[in-house]
């Protein structure tokens, strides 16, 4: 196998599918509880009404949960699949260009440029190369196929906002919350109405913490100004295992030694963003980065953090936690 062949085999074991096996779990359970929805409506009749839309609520409360969880792998997953995409375009192109090649051979020959045994010579290296690259080829097709297999079409797996970066996920949170909220209103719900939750973090033992902050001094005119300790907690790997706490102090997070959290990676600039309080609370601000910081799978340039608010920075997630 050849160099090249040797590289696109290798950019295609490098196709992370850690998200795709979790979403097609995911994906299996909602079209459950969505069936079971739909057949709950030709069985209406014959319960009580409260029953009815106390085990509907239940179900919609799932469902929104499963869309929340799956957000952030949904968007983890469109960013595989678009260097996927990207590769298999690469491959289409270099099928058409051998093709030309065949026939350029063909022609050369025809016109007399050398003998039937140069001819089939070189043949037989163009068809080599074709069947080496067409076993790249087929293996990019059998990753597109499991990553539609975690979609329910392919639409959804390509959709992309008009900046060229995901928005599917933005989507499926907006859908969660809008359900969430209903069901809220139905039975009653267990959360504070105005306590919005947009993506589900990680549920995992947090590491020693750093000390805990002073309290603000006295704010000017006199007012006392009280400060809610916050937090941001490790959410994967590429986020370490230090939980750091939030003070009066600005937080600088980037790849250079110097900030406060540093984090290495791909999609990280030396000075990528920070996060800063004021009497409204933390806001995280990016300093003009090439990839870009997002909360809750949002891309954002200035936003006020709220609690269970999930901070992506390269490839490195954090929860960001009041108290």
């Amino acid at each position: 196998m050849g160099t090249n062949e040797n590289e696109w085999q290798g950019a295609l074991s490098a196709i992370d599918l850690a998200a795709i096996e979790a979403l097609k779990k995911l994906k299996q359970e909602h079209d459950q509880v969505s069936e079971r929805l739909k057949s709950m409506e030709t069985m209406k009749s014959n319960f009580a009404d409260a029953v009815y839309v106390r085990v509907r609520a239940d179900y919609e409360k799932r469902i929104a949960a499963l869309d929340a969880e799956a957000a952030p792998l949904k968007q983890a997953a469109r960013e595989q699949y678009a260097r996927l995409r990207a590769l298999l375009g690469r491959f289409e192109a270099d099928h058409e260009a051998i093709k030309l090649d065949q026939q350029e051979l063909e022609l050369r020959h025809q016109l007399g440029e050398f003998d039937d045994k140069e001819f089939g010579k070189r043949m037989k290296a163009i068809e080599t190369t074709v069947a080496e690259r067409g076993q790249a080829r087929a293996r990019g097709q059998e990753l597109k196929a499991r990553f539609l297999e975690a979609f329910h079409s392919e639409s959804e797996l390509e959709q992309a906002d008009a900046g060229g970066t995901n928005r599917f996920s933005m989507a499926d949170l907006a859908a969660a919350q809008a359900r969430t909220q209903e069901v809220a209103s139905v039975i009653g719900g267990d959360a504070p109405p105005n306590k919005t939750q947009t993506m589900s973090a990680i549920n995992i033992p947090e590491p020693e913490r750093v000390p805990a902050p002073p309290v603000a001094p006295p704010a000017t005119g006199g007012a006392t100004q009280i400060f809610r300790a916050a937090r941001l907690v490790p959410q994967n790997p590429e986020a370490g295992k230090q939980t750091y706490t939030l003070t009066l102090k600005p937080i600088d997070i980037g790849a250079d030694a110097g900030n406060d959290v540093r984090i290495g990676g791909p999609g990280v600039d030396p000075k990528h963003a920070k996060i800063v309080v004021s009497m409204g609370g933390f806001t995280i601000v990016d300093l003009g980065s090439k990839h870009g910081t997002r909360v809750n799978a949002e891309k954002v340039r200035e936003r006020p953090l709220a609690n269970e608010d999930v901070i992506q920075i390269g490839a490195a997630r954090f929860v960001f936690r009041e108290g």
